[in-house]
């Protein structure tokens, strides 16, 4: 099965905005100060409550592109003639090596369990498209839509109904919602206001994940045209923008920061809309040379997330462009410096692009 190209370099722009690129949006407004760019700025952070701005986002993508790359890793497996068996270990081994390194990236190995948050991003990535990749592994392709409309559907129906059964008078998606509520008496904290939420909301990342495996099967048809599957990508945002519209109906706000089923469908709506578009720029009319700088992101976007924690860049930046940033206006040197912060990142994923280290979890 080919590789497709358009999956790297949308997950290298999902990546650029955690790594650096929204400060760079951030100090450039600070900068040049206009509706536009500060419009912008307001993008690069999170909404508080009910609403979506661009930064809300980047997770969501990222469990779809997830989704999306497993068809491919599924394949290349299957031609290499390994049994189902040998397939379901490795994905367990996925799920938990990246439950263990979210762990320890949260505090695992200081031993202060206490405060130690299982509930990490990574670990919620994987817990979403394991469940998403034994699903598709084990109920085929239609028995993995039937599959994904239960968890979805069985996700919203909890968060909806449950409240007045446990929670009478509280409104389902207000703070007395279920999500919060199933935290408390497992005995957790309050999910953060925009971290990896609780534990009930990572069953709301099997769809994001699926939605993600729906368009690699739309990609990986070689019965259809180019053309055809950039069509029925955006086929497939329209459906889910309008299953987002239907859900919404039900009283369901978009809420980013328990997951909400509608936020699941919009951002899934933006999602296959982005591929759709990159798929036809890319790999159908071969527009390749503008997507390099987001190629070299995507196809490393575990190392630069783990690397950030081991290597202070804004540290490493200011003492290779402090100086000059420090002779310019302040607005501009700030801008200077968060500009650099992107630029080292990526000339350290460079270096691995070019020696062709992948790191593969």
């Amino acid at each position: 099965m080919k590789r497709v190209l358009a999956i790297d370099v949308l997950r290298g722009y999902d990546m650029l905005w955690i790594t650096g690129g929204a400060g760079v949006v951030i100090a450039l407004a600070k900068a040049l100060p206009s509706p536009v760019t500060d419009f912008l700025a307001v993008q690069m952070t999170h909404v508080d409550w009910i609403g979506f701005h661009h930064h809300d986002l980047i997770f969501p993508l990222f469990l779809f592109l997830a989704g999306a790359s497993w068809p491919f890793s599924l394949a290349s497996r299957r031609a290499r003639g390994l049994p189902r068996w040998r397939i379901t270990l490795d994905i367990l081994r996925r799920f938990a090596t990246l439950f263990v390194l979210g762990a320890v990236l949260f505090g695992l190995l200081s031993f202060d369990f206490a405060h130690v948050r299982f509930n990490s991003i990574l670990g919620r990535i994987g817990f979403g498209w394991a469940v998403a990749a034994l699903g598709t592994l084990y109920f085929g392709k239609k028995g993995s839509w039937i599959f994904a409309a239960a968890c979805f559907l069985g996700y919203w129906a909890a968060a909806q109904f449950l409240p007045f059964v446990f929670s009478p008078g509280h409104n389902p998606w207000g703070d007395g919602n279920f999500l919060l509520t199933f935290d408390k008496w497992l005995g957790g904290r309050v999910p953060d206001k925009y971290g990896p939420e609780g534990f009930f909301q990572m069953f709301g990342c099997i769809s994001s994940a699926y939605l993600g495996v729906f368009a690699r099967q739309v990609l990986e048809r070689e019965d259809v045209s180019g053309n055809r599957k950039t069509a029925n990508l955006f086929i497939w945002s329209a459906a889910a923008f309008a299953g987002a519209g239907l859900v919404y109906l039900t009283g369901c706000p978009c809420i980013k920061s328990i997951w909400s089923p509608t936020y699941i469908l919009l951002t899934g709506g933006i999602s296959f809309a982005m591929l759709g578009a990159l798929y036809w720029i890319v790999d159908v009319r071969g527009w390749t040379r503008w997507c390099f700088f987001f190629k070299v992101i995507g196809m490393n976007a575990i190392t630069i997330y783990l690397l950030q924690w081991a290597w202070s860049f804004p540290t490493f930046g200011r003492k290779v462009f402090g100086g000059v940033a420090g002779l310019l206006p302040e607005v501009w040197g700030f801008l200077l410096m968060e500009v650099s912060f992107v630029l080292l990142r990526w000339l350290v994923l460079f270096f691995l692009y070019r020696h062709k280290i992948f790191l593969r979890v």
